[in-house]
């Protein structure tokens, strides 16, 4: 198991120095670095691949990369992340509806912003040819990726070597949940790796006398996601990656940071020993 952490909750706090010192003190094996803006995204990729390389850490990859219909500003972030030896960049996917509010002054469709996802993806094929890089897209509510299920809709039979996900189980807990093993099965050779955190779901009334649907952060072993069946699914698929922290409850506090990761390292690796690595028998017989 290779071990990561997500900068953005500690970027706005911690300068980079620091941040590999957590890095360091937590037993991780990699950072997935948050770039600022473009102008500056060459320098910085820079910047942190160096102080990664001098403290023995990879870069698992580089985020907040440029939306992926917009191939030439996607151009331009993977020169910045090439020129750095970067390997991975996440980009942003359309973004489609948060809450009714916003869906209610959405005036793209699903299937239009399906069509735009799949046509930003087509055209960066040949991008991530020229640069050497893989265009990552997150499992994240409120968007055409929400669900594991766009990859047979949307990348099917795109060359993964130049595009893939970041399967996030909790993300996908708040919309477009499937089962761990359907959602890891659907993903295939698209799973470049997976954000780890945990959330409980809370519900209370509003103003208005409607339910509120939101949900709390937890520690890894205390909230809604089982890790252990999130395990037996990357066991059966025979999945060897990554796994990055984010959005530590902690962030950007490095001592409590440091505690936290320590503890979700610890709980990841427990799962992953009790979860099974095969089908039990006798089998289930629904389908026939």
């Amino acid at each position: 198991m290779h071990f990561a952490i997500n900068t953005n909750s500690l970027r706005k706090s911690l300068n980079i120095k620091q941040i590999i010192q957590v890095c360091l003190d937590a037993g991780v094996h990699g950072v997935e670095w948050g770039l600022g803006s473009l102008e500056n995204a060459a320098a910085e990729a820079k910047e942190m691949a160096a102080a990664s390389r001098d403290a023995g850490l990879q870069v698992l990859s580089f985020i907040n990369g440029g939306k992926l219909w917009d191939t030439e500003g996607i151009r331009r972030w993977s020169e910045a992340v090439a020129s750095a030896g970067g390997k991975m960049l996440r980009v942003a996917h359309p973004w489609y509806a948060y809450n009714f509010d916003e869906s209610r002054r959405q005036p793209e469709t699903f299937p239009e912003l399906m069509k735009k996802t799949r046509d930003g993806l087509v055209k960066l094929m040949d991008v991530g040819r020229e640069f050497g890089v893989r265009y990552v897209l997150e499992t994240h509510r409120a968007s055409t990726f929400a669900s594991p299920m766009a990859v047979p809709a949307m990348m099917q039979d795109l060359n993964p070597a130049f595009c893939g996900v970041i399967y996030d189980p909790a993300n996908t807990f708040l919309e477009g949940f499937i089962r761990p093993r359907g959602a890891v099965e659907l993903l295939g050779p698209f799973l470049a790796y997976l954000h780890v955190k945990n959330l409980v779901i809370t519900q209370e009334q509003g103003a208005d006398g409607k339910m509120v649907v939101d949900m709390q952060k937890r520690l890894l072993d205390q909230g809604a996601i089982d890790y252990e069946e999130v395990m037996f699914a990357l066991k059966l698929c025979k999945f060897d990656g990554w796994y990055s922290f984010e959005e530590m409850i902690a962030a950007p506090d490095p001592e409590k940071t440091v505690a936290e990761v320590r503890h979700g390292i610890k709980h990841l690796q427990a799962c992953y020993a009790a979860a099974p690595d095969a089908l039990h028998e006798p089998f289930l017989t629904f389908n026939l």
